[in-house]
């Protein structure tokens, strides 16, 4: 199967969420973000982008309710660059 920019070969993609999910799931904050960013920064089309980016956005907000504002600040201006707004 040939690779297009921005297009994955399913386990490529589907690696780095699982990957992202479980970091996130033990409480590794920081590396389920650069994984979620990976995800948006080089497959932004699909369902994994989309969840990616809700899971970013959760993150981000959990950074501005704990008083976090600098790293929620940061995360917000990542995921706008990574999705191109």
């Amino acid at each position: 199967m040939v690779e297009r920019p921005g297009q994955a070969a399913p386990a490529t993609v589907g690696f780095l969420m699982r990957s992202a999910r479980a970091y996130q799931d033990q409480g590794n904050i920081y590396q389920a973000t650069y994984a979620y960013l990976d995800v948006l920064d080089h497959y932004p089309e699909g369902k994994e982008a989309r969840e990616a980016r809700d899971r970013l956005l959760k993150i981000a907000q959990e950074y501005e309710e704990s008083g976090q504002l600098h790293r929620a600040k940061d995360l917000y201006r990542r995921i706008d660059h990574a999705i191109g707004a």
